[in-house]
């Protein structure tokens, strides 16, 4: 137990319970097993005035971001239409903050960002880049803002890139977006737009992903992945599924931008906030009673028992679980399987949805086959909107909920990608109430459920 948590229990009960209370209150993140106070730093870089494809909001959406975040405790460092000797002083400014104060450290940028060979660069205000080649020396590494992170030391990092907007070297590069970044454990990495895709400006004050993203950092008790779900929802619903933001994570433990609301006061010890109560889930199907089989000769469990409940899709000649594929299923293939299960979220039980990688779920659906000798996968993207047109098993009535599907992404296709990819796509199709999108297989936050053929 931290130094923190010791006060905390000391205080509450020598001096009472509501000091306890109070002090929890001014906690800003909740990391699992810890309470930590952490100090927040962020830079944030709004550029717009470019001399040949100049931007109307980006330093309308900094300057908002910065304000945002000064409400929510961060300690800010901002430069709007900088040069490109003035954003590596920034972000010098940044890893030395960062270093001293540690805690959670916030990248923001707004502005044109292209990339090339698979690196991403920020473009600065002032550049003179007529040819491909020389991209590298004028733009900025988006990779450096990744490595001054690192550097610092710090636990936790958020980058958040508004960036691919109308890009001004479409003629010569052609309009590709930013690639994918892998950033160090700890880091969440946040995209306006999927990889190789081009971002809005907007009409209004804001772009569509910075007002979105604005609105929903001000809901207390969001995680920061519900954040940038919302964030992705309502881009995706303004745009008309023209621009489907992205996300790329690494974090283990949970952020707030805003800590749930505190409960009142409880009857017993104090044991810390007590989160929102989650929304009510759906009824969940009786388990399947045990068969009585012994274990294999060879030790596997029974198939009976390891068997989802299935609903078939008789006319269209595949089978898919009713619901997602449950915690405690996924314990018995992790333990089997010599692997760490998912960490449950607070309030999950053995029924709650496993929320894993692309390519945890699809091992999953591979060891099933093994064990069962019958062919599991994950559903393509046209059967799982088949499944839930025909209300075949229990899907997300709020529409929030992402499952995994095995079909590549393309921004190009109207839904309905039929074929399963055979190794980790770039992008792979994701599914939720009736929308569509794109998710990071690397990102592993999403349940899943599967279709068995016959």
């Amino acid at each position: 137990m931290n130094f923190l948590a010791r006060a905390i229990r000391f205080l509450s009960g020598r001096s009472g319970l509501w000091l306890g209370v109070a002090l929890l209150g001014l906690i800003p993140w909740l990391d699992a097993g810890a309470v930590p106070a952490e100090p927040r730093t962020a830079l944030v870089i709004g550029n717009g005035a470019y001399g040949d494809a100049p931007l109307r909001n980006p330093v309308n959406d900094a300057r908002d971001m910065a304000a945002k975040l000064r409400e929510l405790g961060f300690q800010v460092i901002e430069r709007f239409d900088a040069d490109r000797q003035t954003l590596r002083q920034a972000l010098r400014e940044f890893e030395q903050q960062l270093r001293q104060q540690r805690g959670v450290g916030l990248f923001y940028y707004a502005g044109h960002g292209v990339q090339l060979k698979g690196q991403n660069y920020l473009i600065p205000i002032g550049v003179d880049i007529r040819q491909e080649f020389e991209i590298p020396d004028e733009g900025v590494d988006a990779d450096a803002v990744l490595r001054a992170m690192e550097s610092a030391g710090n636990g936790l990092n958020i980058v958040i890139l508004d960036a691919c907007r109308n890009n001004p070297f479409a003629r010569s590069l052609g309009n590709r977006g930013l690639a994918r970044m892998d950033g160090p454990v700890g880091t969440f990495i946040a995209y306006a737009t999927a990889p190789g895709s081009i971002s809005k400006d907007g009409t209004g004050r804001n772009s569509p992903y910075t007002q979105n993203l604005l609105a929903a950092m001000s809901i207390p008790g969001l995680s920061l992945e519900q954040v940038f779900k919302q964030v992705l929802v309502g881009v995706e619903r303004e745009t008309g599924g023209g621009q489907v933001p992205w996300v790329a994570s690494s974090l283990r433990g949970e952020f707030y931008f805003l800590p749930p609301a505190p409960a009142t006061a409880p009857a017993g010890p104090l044991a810390g906030p007590v989160p929102a109560a989650p929304p009510a889930a759906p009824a969940v199907p009786p388990a399947r009673p045990s068969t009585g089989e012994p274990p294999a000769a060879d030790g596997r469990e029974p198939s009976a028992s390891l068997e989802p409940d299935l609903a078939a899709a008789r006319d269209a000649g595949f089978s898919i679980s009713r619901r997602e594929i449950s915690l405690e299923a996924y314990r018995r293939f992790a333990e089997a399987s010599g692997r760490a299960a998912p960490e449950p979220a607070p309030g999950a039980g053995p029924d709650s949805p496993a929320r894993v990688t692309w390519r945890e779920a699809t091992d999953y659906a591979a060891w099933l086959a093994r064990q069962t000798g019958h062919a599991y996968r994950l559903p393509t993207e046209a059967e799982w909107e088949y499944a839930a047109r025909a209300g075949l098993g229990v899907y997300d009535p709020g529409g929030q909920g992402r499952e995994w599907t095995c079909s590549e992404y393309r921004a190009e296709y109207e839904g309905q990608e039929r074929r399963c990819a055979s190794r980790p796509p770039e992008a792979v199709a994701i599914r939720g109430g009736n929308w569509r999108a794109g998710a990071d297989p690397l990102s592993d936050d999403l349940s899943f459920r599967l279709a068995r053929e016959p």
